[in-house]
């Protein structure tokens, strides 16, 4: 399921707490994202293969994280929308 159709499911007509919530969550992820490229690439250019890890766990919980939003935002009953009506 992409996000568009995540954020459909959240902006039609429920909660505006829940639509701030998954755009905070999106905007978590692509920061994460971001640090993890930077540290990679710091990592290339001294040779240093702890940053390399550092970047590869930094990647795998901005996976995790978006992983979790998709499941609590577009799941079978979208609990997150649910809770605050």
């Amino acid at each position: 399921m992409s996000f568009l159709k995540v954020f459909e499911v959240v902006s039609a007509g429920y909660s505006n707490w829940a639509t701030a919530i998954c755009i905070a969550m999106v905007l978590a992820v692509v920061a994460l994202v971001a640090w993890a490229l930077k540290l990679m690439q710091a990592a290339n250019e001294k040779q240093e293969f702890s940053l390399m890890l550092a970047g590869c766990m930094v990647c795998s919980a901005a996976v995790g994280l978006a992983l979790v939003m998709v499941i609590t935002l577009a799941g079978p009953n979208a609990p997150l929308v649910h809770v605050f009506q």
